[in-house]
């Protein structure tokens, strides 16, 4: 029996690198799109060897908050690699990953669950090019 996106649960995995200005704005936006979404979520923050305040960020974000979570690399190992170590990490089957430039829209995330619901293993979403 497939599950309907309002009951399933969701990993956000975000690679974090020099994204202080942006990370809180991020979280502040999941907040609000993934309780409607979902009764069990989760944000995991992955700093990857960032040169600014990111990771103080993230500390504090998921100080006031017991959905976020944060994973601190001792350098830069890459987007990739720190993506890998978010999903490793990941409690949910169901993992979302975003950017931490607010590239991605976290208002697209029901969306992306809607077309797993027809039987997709991986969805994608791609920006619009006008």
């Amino acid at each position: 029996m497939v599950q309907s996106p309002e009951r399933r649960s969701i990993s956000v995995v975000t690679p974090v690198y020099n994204g202080e200005a942006s990370i809180a704005e991020l979280c502040r936006r999941l907040e609000e799109v993934l309780p409607r979404i979902s009764t069990q979520y989760e944000v995991i923050f992955v700093n990857d060897g960032s040169r600014d305040r990111s990771w103080e960020t993230i500390s504090e974000l998921s100080s006031r908050s017991p959905m976020v979570r944060g994973l601190n690399l001792m350098r830069n190992y890459g987007q990739h690699n720190a993506l890998l170590c978010g999903i490793r990490a990941a409690k949910y089957e169901v993992i979302v990953t975003m950017d931490d430039d607010l590239q991605h829209s976290p208002e697209e995330i029901p969306r992306l669950l809607a077309r797993l619901e027809e039987g997709f293993d991986v969805v994608y979403g791609v920006p619009k090019t006008e």
